[in-house]
């Protein structure tokens, strides 16, 4: 590739490590305003349950749609477009506080996030591809480093006065406007990327990873909403407070999500996820067990490094499932998997309101072991596929 080259495929790569990092964002600013928005609003803990399904629903009826803008337009448009969306929507949520306005705005919350998931995710695997290394981990260490740049966010907001949502607007104008100065340097695929399939029903091996991908975003959405509830819950922790134990959770995935590549090269791909679902499995055991503050955010750390590195992992060999485009199977195995990031909160609030937190908390450490039990078939599927490519070939 000549140097013109390289230059324009770096850029498109810290381009859309921005756009990662501005979701993270995001997600991380509502994690820290749900307690907030809960008190404000008047709802239960039942109730909260029922609001979070919705914004599950929103993404879940978004994302195959999302998968057929990114086929139609590309998936430089279709990532562009919903995370303009995004930002509003999250602005919308966390500013309202009439219980039905709130259910409206967390359908749109929900859409506008599935559809970046679903775009952002397809956009990032043509970067890879481009770049010819892995570069999977990075961008998913950009989304864990946004998640605590916003929930600290949040927590300050909170703490200052500004938790009523005008913070959070503020926050989301600042998201724009990061987004309209990497616009133009997103990339934008070879002419046959916006025709190649970027969603597939899952069958076969694409369910079975996608299946993985769901158990460990499970846990990933499951700290979002309710860490922050288990620490005030459990620990006595305040609302400002209580964000951090998000933010530890976030700090440990973004570290060793940086770290990803390195590791995987080192130790294997199959160490790193064994290695992933024990920490998982340990780590939200300490945390629910633990009754002091520092206790139960070092087991969500725990969990953030555990978690790390097993999607990304998942999506590389997802992007090289045969009949597909790198996007085409890394969007399909995204929408499986960002299914347990969405429903896995409401059916936490589902278990919680029949027993408490820290019970159905304690239940989705199980995710981890299943994880670290089928590791190895992932990395051998994924294997096999590749050597399947390459006789093809």
């Amino acid at each position: 590739m000549t140097d013109r080259t390289n230059r324009t495929i770096a850029r498109a790569r810290w381009a859309i490590s921005t756009i990662f990092l501005l979701n993270g964002t995001g997600i991380g600013l509502w994690a820290a305003h749900v307690p907030v928005v809960q008190a404000r609003a008047g709802l239960d803990t039942a109730v909260l349950g029922m609001l979070l399904l919705t914004i599950a629903a929103g993404a879940m009826a978004s994302m195959p749609l999302a998968g057929w803008l990114a086929t139609r337009w590309g998936s430089r448009q279709a990532t562009l477009a919903s995370a303009f969306a995004f930002a509003v929507a999250t602005a919308v949520l966390i500013c309202t506080s009439h219980p039905a306005g709130v259910f409206f705005a967390a359908f749109a919350f929900g859409a506008t996030n599935g559809a970046l998931d679903v775009s952002m995710n397809a956009n990032a695997s043509e970067v890879e591809i481009a770049r010819g290394i892995p570069t999977m981990s990075s961008f998913h260490a950009f989304f864990s480093l946004g998640g605590l740049v916003g929930a600290g966010l949040g927590g300050l907001l909170i703490q200052g006065g500004f938790g009523d949502g005008s913070g959070a607007l503020a926050a989301s104008a600042v998201i724009v406007a990061a987004t309209l100065v990497v616009m133009p340097r997103v990339m934008t695929g070879p002419a046959s990327a916006a025709h190649t399939s970027h969603f597939a029903l899952p069958r076969g091996p694409a369910l079975f990873l996608g299946l993985l991908a769901l158990l460990c975003m499970a846990v990933e959405g499951a700290l979002v909403d309710w860490s922050a509830l288990l620490l005030t819950e459990r620990t006595g922790a305040t609302p400002a407070s209580a964000a951090i134990g998000y933010s530890a959770f976030s700090i440990a995935m973004a570290a060793c999500r940086f770290a990803g590549d390195r590791l995987t090269v080192r130790f294997g791909a199959a160490n790193v996820m064994v290695c992933g679902g024990v920490a998982i499995l340990l780590g939200l055991l300490i945390a629910v067990l633990g009754t002091h503050y520092a206790v139960a955010a070092a087991g969500f750390a725990l969990v953030g490094l555990g978690a790390a590195n097993v999607v990304p992992l998942i999506f590389a060999a997802a992007a090289r499932t045969p009949g597909m485009s790198a996007g085409g199977g890394v969007a399909t195995a995204a929408t499986v998997g960002y299914t347990g990031f969405l429903m896995g909160p409401p059916v936490i609030g589902w278990v919680a309101s029949h027993t408490n937190i820290a019970v159905a908390l304690g239940i989705l450490s199980l995710a981890g072991a299943v994880i670290a039990l089928n590791a190895r078939a992932v990395v051998r599927q994924a294997e096999s596929r590749q050597e399947a490519r390459q006789e093809t070939a």
